[in-house]
């Protein structure tokens, strides 16, 4: 692979050619649309109302439809024509008509249905797909997306058009993996067993077929989709700052009075229920994982560090305070410490990514209200670090103190990272004794987890590397004078490099949206990951910090790429066209292309991502 080597330490930087990295949406078939097919879709909506008021003069005027479809960019040629109805509140209409009718005729058949009523006076959103290409028969039960060849079958590009034994004919449209929050083949089984039953889904006879496929703007214009998504075009700053902002928005608009932020939504279903707790009584036995917490008060102080307008300040203390509430003091050492006890544990976490909030929110605002408990905090997290280096992972574990005899039944890989970053950023504002304390003890951290960690828990680490944490804390332990260990800098360096490797290039993309996502083996499906995408920002940033321009460079460009994919997980006005509430799913940053869930440390990893990435923003373009 062609490159640019730099060394540090001896150690050999080999980034790709940078043409890997570029215009990643030039692979998808560009689409801008004109003024006819703006027409086309003013017509539309001016029918779709009429219709939906009960006002039936409109099915006389459907000719001059046919004339301003044929003025069109849209094609008259296709083997099946499908329209969808979206709106808040609503379920979905559908019909599908075949090449020997209309367009008119089609959409004559939409503003007749039984439940046309039911959008009057929605916020309507209206989908066309068309079909161009035969239908593949297929066996259901034999393709999936691990499957090569004709089995193949790629959720999100491919759809299905099944006839069950009632000889009526069924649509699962590509888009609908998106739509539905479908990503495996196992989900889209049951779905449709779910809906139609088992024994009618194996009677059927399903072909595969792929469509064009476009929903209306607010804007009043066409967007085309891809795997159900409005195609995100090039990365731009503009774009960038508005999935922040809307990440924040979201933030405001769902944080509960007492300061905790909504955990976890599920934009398909309108439903709360996570699921990974799928039969959690959402009353009685609520959950909510304090560590995450602090990730969404940390999006919120990154927002602010690149804006500078105070607008979340208030979330964030409102937030700070629900933290401080679960903070559990006692005496070690001839000082007070604190822990943080929630969901009957206290986690080494959660207290380090808290001390990295506490210890940038007093950096960032000069306010020094949570002084005292960084303090504490901080004390309490130098003694959980023991004699061999190695953290304590839980000091309480369902109510039960944990010690340094049963440490090994509780590990976990990335808290020691956040703990890292909690006590690198306190140390710039700690007393000049607990600052020594914290080099002394971390350098002692760090050999543990550099050196002896690897060969321990040699099992927990993947091949694309996952400790984005450790990486960030590394770098902000570059502006401790004492703690500018190039070792440390080849190991950030050298998972910044692997991650680079495990990625997906323009030129090797088995699918244009998977670009810029990492994979454990080739053809996987995309891990757009935001927290990966932070320990790359982490290892650009130290570069900058050493003066490593080059490396930094070639950093960048790959990140570039990584920040492109993971747009496609940010919820816009545009992509929430199928939600129950749009207004809620606004802002939302979902785990996978095409799923509807998102939890707050989801939001929170792309968000800081961009927050962090854009003060650098300047430096690189003009947008």
């Amino acid at each position: 692979m062609r490159g640019t080597a730099q060394s540090i330490m001896g150690f050999a930087l080999n980034f790709p050619d940078p043409s890997q990295f570029h215009a990643p949406h030039t692979r998808l078939d560009s689409y801008e649309s004109t003024v006819q097919d703006n027409a086309l879709l003013d017509m539309l909506r001016k029918y779709v109302a009429a219709a939906a008021s009960g006002n039936t003069s409109v099915f006389q005027q459907l000719v001059d439809l046919e004339d301003t479809f044929e003025a069109s960019s849209f094609s008259s040629s296709y083997a099946l024509l499908v329209l969808v109805l979206y709106a808040p509140g609503c379920r979905r209409i559908l019909v599908a008509r075949t090449a020997k009718h209309s367009f008119s005729y089609a959409c004559s058949r939409l503003l007749r249905h039984s439940r046309i009523k039911e959008f009057s006076g929605k916020n309507f959103r209206l989908q066309l797909d068309f079909v161009r290409g035969d239908l593949e028969e297929v066996n259901f039960f034999q393709v999936g997306m691990k499957q090569t060849g004709n089995r193949h079958f790629q959720l999100g590009v491919d759809g299905l058009s099944f006839i069950g034994p009632d000889k009526k004919q069924h649509l699962f449209l590509p888009g609908d993996a998106y739509v539905r929050s479908i990503m495996g083949m196992g989900q889209l089984r049951d779905y449709l067993f779910r809906g139609y039953g088992e024994d009618y889904i194996r009677q059927g006879v399903f072909s595969r077929f792929r469509s064009e496929s476009y929903i209306c703007s607010q804007r009043g214009c066409w967007l085309k989709l891809y795997r159900g998504h409005p195609q995100v075009g090039e990365l731009t700053k503009t774009k960038v700052i508005d999935a922040v902002e809307n990440a924040v928005s979201h933030i405001q608009l769902t944080q509960e009075p007492n300061g905790k932020f909504l955990y976890y939504y599920d934009a398909a279903l309108d439903s709360q229920r996570d699921h990974e707790h799928p039969k959690r009584d959402l009353k009685k036995n609520p959950y909510y994982n304090i560590l995450r917490h602090c990730g969404g008060g940390l999006t919120c102080l990154y927002y602010e560090r690149y804006s500078k307008n105070g607008r979340s300040l208030p979330n964030i203390r409102l937030a700070l305070d629900y933290f401080i509430d679960h903070a559990v003091e006692y005496e070690t050492a001839g000082r007070t410490a604190a822990y943080i006890y929630s969901e009957r544990k206290s986690k080494l976490g959660g207290a380090g990514i808290g001390l990295y909030w506490l210890a940038d929110y007093q950096i960032l605002t000069g306010d020094s209200t949570y002084r005292e408990w960084a303090d504490k905090i901080a004390w309490h997290m130098l003694h959980q670090i023991t004699d061999t280096g190695e953290f304590i992972y839980y000091n309480v574990y369902l109510d039960k103190p944990v010690g340094a005899e049963e440490n090994d039944q509780y590990f976990s890989f990335y808290y020691p990272g956040e703990a890292v970053c909690g006590l690198a950023r306190y140390a710039l504002i700690a007393s000049d004794d607990v600052r020594l304390l914290i080099i002394e003890r971390l350098r002692k951290a760090l050999d543990f987890l550099l050196n002896i960690r690897p060969t321990t828990r040699a099992e927990h680490y993947t091949t694309i590397p996952s400790d984005s944490w450790l990486m960030m804390g590394i770098m902000e332990l570059w502006d401790l004078p004492e703690m500018r260990d190039p070792v440390y800098a080849d190991f950030v360096f050298g998972d910044a490099t692997k991650m680079i490797e495990q990625m997906y290039k323009v030129t090797d993309a088995p699918y244009p949206d998977y670009a810029g996502a990492f994979y454990y083996d080739f053809g996987d499906y995309p891990y757009a990951d935001g927290a990966r995408c932070e320990g790359l920002l982490g290892a650009y940033e130290l570069a900058l910090k050493m003066g490593k321009k080059d490396i930094a460079d070639g950093i960048w460009t790959a990140m570039e790429l990584a920040a492109w994919a993971v747009l496609h997980l940010v919820n816009t006005e545009d992509s929430t066209y199928s939600c129950r509430r749009p207004e809620i799913a606004l802002g939302g940053i979902r785990f996978k292309y095409t799923r509807q869930w998102f939890r707050i440390d989801t939001i929170q990893h792309v968000a800081s991502f961009y927050g962090k990435m854009l003060p650098h923003w300047r430096d690189r373009y003009q947008d």
